[in-house]
């Protein structure tokens, strides 16, 4: 029987942060002290613009130029752990990471499964039905994408890091509440012209939540609000019950 773990070990608000380096970075300490032993650790979070790339961007022959680039257009560039390509950050998006450890290999598909099923839950609440597959004209692109049609609202990421015997995993996630899809798409595509990359994204591929509303609410509520308020909603409920018991609802995959 899997542990139940207390509400402290959960972040029920959404952080706001000066920058979106310091919410990457504190994201990035949260396995500092966590074993097999103990809950798994959730974090979600908000901060100014900012594109967010893979390690793998971090070596194009351009990136030095690439990265200056963007800071001059006020889009400064932050390299994750995690794999996947640019992915821009904003005050109308959100992050939420699940940190777990684990004593054995782990299973690569439950931190995706556990987390894809929280987003899902907590837009069903604002009237948006999730698909989950891969936008291949979207930014980032990944199995985990999530939106509705071909147009991806949010995606997903893991890493996984060794620390003696334990094995430490973090699936993150971003989710375009609100904002200028456009300017997302413009920024990535001028992030890998000036890298040195052929790799094109296209607004047609690419939503927000806002956008995705159905009759559920209307246009004029707080969406982040309301998700905040979700999200809340469903981390005291996961502290009333094992991690392995956590709720995986059936998204479907008409994009895979």
């Amino acid at each position: 029987m899997g542990r139940t773990f207390p509400p402290s070990h959960f972040a029920a608000d959404i952080r706001t942060f000066a920058t979106a380096r310091s919410g990457l970075e504190q994201q990035e300490r949260l396995d500092a002290d966590l074993t097999p032993d103990t809950a798994p650790l959730l974090m979600a979070w908000q901060a100014p613009r900012a594109l967010i790339v893979g390690r793998s961007d971090a070596r194009l022959p351009g990136f030095a130029r690439a990265e200056e680039k963007l800071a001059a257009e006020g889009w400064p560039v932050l390299v994750r752990r995690s794999g996947g390509s640019a992915c821009p950050v904003s005050p109308g998006t959100f992050q939420i990471a699940l940190v777990r450890a684990s004593a054995g290999k782990g299973d690569i598909e439950a931190g995706y499964r556990t987390l894809a099923s929280l987003i899902d839950r907590l837009l069903s609440s604002v009237g948006v039905q999730c698909e989950v597959g891969e936008r291949t004209g979207a930014f980032c692109p990944g199995r985990y994408d999530l939106g509705v049609g071909p147009r991806k609202f949010a995606g997903l990421s893991q890493h996984w890091r060794s620390r003696g015997l334990v094995t430490i995993v973090t699936t993150a996630a971003s989710i375009i509440v609100e904002d200028n899809i456009e300017e997302f798409c413009r920024i990535v595509n001028l992030f890998y012209e000036k890298a040195g990359k052929e790799r094109q994204c296209s607004s047609a591929f690419v939503t927000d939540v806002k956008k995705a509303l159905s009759t559920g609410i209307t246009p004029d509520v707080d969406l982040i609000v309301a998700l905040q308020t979700r999200l809340a909603q469903e981390v005291d409920s996961w502290s009333h019950k094992p991690f392995d018991s956590v709720p995986l609802s059936g998204l479907p995959r008409h994009w895979v």
